[in-house]
């Protein structure tokens, strides 16, 4: 069952990886978009537009960025989502 990861806070991503196996997805909302500032992603990780733009941030090369139409989409495409707040 593939689940895509909804995370919101940088200071959790490790421990949200640590759940996630290999068919999973990470979309990175609100702050964790800092993390696309300063990491290369790895597959199936997603970024959201918007908050890129409101932080001044730009995503190092290689993350998939998303709006919130692309958002919705991804939740339709995994099996499940898991929010980690």
């Amino acid at each position: 069952m593939k689940t895509l990861y909804i995370l919101n806070k940088p200071s959790l991503l490790s421990q949200c990886q640590s759940a996630m196996s290999a068919d999973d997805g990470l979309i990175l909302i609100e702050d964790a978009v800092i993390v696309a500032a300063q990491e290369k992603p790895m597959s199936q990780y997603y970024v959201i537009e918007e908050d890129l733009i409101a932080r001044g941030l730009k995503p190092k090369e290689g993350w998939t960025i998303k709006d919130y139409e692309g958002f919705v989409e991804l939740t339709l495409a995994y099996d499940k989502t898991v929010t980690w707040l």
